[in-house]
């Protein structure tokens, strides 16, 4: 299975306009992997495009991918679909055209995720409804791409909740499960062996050097359902994957592509790496 990385960022990609912090200015100068664009990943092996955030269009041009069959959304968070208008040009037909729409992609979604990013906004049910098709999958699901087999696994956002967020459990014999964020409430028992978890990274309290970056009252109130750094390696220990991925990487963190160099090294027995924007995985 090959994978790329079309974006590691997350709701705060980086660099942030406006801001002037190090981890900004040093992404404005050097680019990537410095840089970081919403989080997004294309699995090569059946075209498959997962999420649509802001700058996917742009990052499917910077990877010259000509093809996409299928997107995946994993929930109905903005970060994570607003770049839905990208399957305008998606299905366009090349001139002269006889209608405006070609080849559509079809994008595979949990009905929870339908109703509130597609029925729920006018302007993405435009461009999902004129410019793909749907296919609702549901919980537990398993699709066949092909030679790949991909099977839908759901959490709630809180507990109790609705089970609102979707993770995909990829099968070619190797098996990779893509769930890149809101992490929280799987159920950890669901999953197989794996050889490659990618997975969010989880926000970190303070900055390398100690400074504080998320209060208390933040942790109770704005965060209290969102995953801590150490959380996010306690589920790669509970799980042991062969391989771990982290993305979902927010300006918010304040960390620089060096800075998870080196929080690699520290970890390395659990085999966890962090994404960068191209990152090219194959398992």
């Amino acid at each position: 299975m090959e994978l790329t990385v079309l974006g590691s960022g997350g709701n705060t990609p980086i660099p942030l306009p406006t801001c002037g912090c190090r981890v900004c200015e040093e992404a404005r100068e050097r680019g990537e992997p410095y840089a970081r664009r919403g989080n997004s990943l294309f699995v090569h092996d059946a075209n498959v495009l997962i999420d649509a955030p802001e700058f996917v269009w742009d990052a499917l041009n910077r990877e010259r991918i000509d093809t996409v069959e299928y997107v995946f959304l994993s929930h109905f968070h903005g970060d994570h679909t607003m770049g839905l208008r990208a399957l305008q040009a998606l299905g366009r037909e090349e001139p002269p055209l006889s209608t405006f729409v070609g080849e559509t992609p079809t994008v595979v979604v949990s009905q929870e995720t339908y109703d509130r990013t597609i029925e729920a906004n006018e302007a993405l049910g435009v461009f999902v409804e004129t410019w793909a098709d749907v296919r609702i999958i549901d919980a537990g699901e398993t699709m066949a791409l092909g030679e790949l087999e991909v099977t839908h696994l759901n959490a709630p956002e809180t507990p109790g909740g609705d089970r609102v967020i979707s993770g995909f459990l990829f099968d070619d014999g190797a098996r990779v499960f893509v769930s890149p964020d809101e992490n929280r409430y799987f159920d950890l028992d669901d999953l197989p062996e794996l050889d490659l978890w990618v997975k969010e990274t989880g926000y970190f309290t303070e900055t390398p050097e100690g400074d504080l970056l998320v209060t208390e009252e933040a942790e109770r109130e704005l965060l209290a359902h969102e995953l801590t750094f150490e959380e996010s390696l306690e589920q790669v220990r509970r799980v042991r994957p062969e391989r771990a991925i982290l993305t979902e990487i927010e300006e918010l963190y304040r960390r620089s592509y060096d800075d998870y160099c080196r929080l690699e090294r520290e970890h390395e027995t659990l085999n966890v790496e962090f994404a960068y924007d191209g990152m090219t995985i194959h398992v």
